[in-house]
């Protein structure tokens, strides 16, 4: 009985989650192309980092908080179930597991 309520209330919060992201303004939505570029150029950034020992503030100042902050950017503006989204929650999940500081 536990398990159906829980199921329940999950469901619940994705359909609301769902209508949040049908009711985004379309000049918040980023477009697929435009993320899958953003995503390239991310993806790049988080090898290199990774070169370098995975010390992420030593990029030009640009620390830890701020790359998880342009992942999380194509996260909030790109379609709840897309590709994109899911390859940049891949994506951030390598960025903190390579942060060895």
């Amino acid at each position: 009985m536990r398990f159906q309520s829980v199921i329940l209330e999950k469901a619940i919060c994705m359909r609301k989650k769902i209508k949040e992201a049908l009711n985004l303004p379309r000049s918040r939505i980023m477009s697929a192309r435009n993320a899958d570029v953003i995503l390239d150029h991310l993806s790049m950034m988080v090898r290199e980092t990774g070169r370098c020992g995975g010390r992420i503030d030593r990029i030009q100042g640009m620390d830890l908080r701020y790359w998880t902050g342009r992942i999380n950017t194509v996260i909030d503006q790109t379609i709840l179930f897309s590709p994109q989204q899911e390859r940049a929650k891949c994506l951030l999940a390598k960025l903190c597991s390579s942060d060895r500081e």
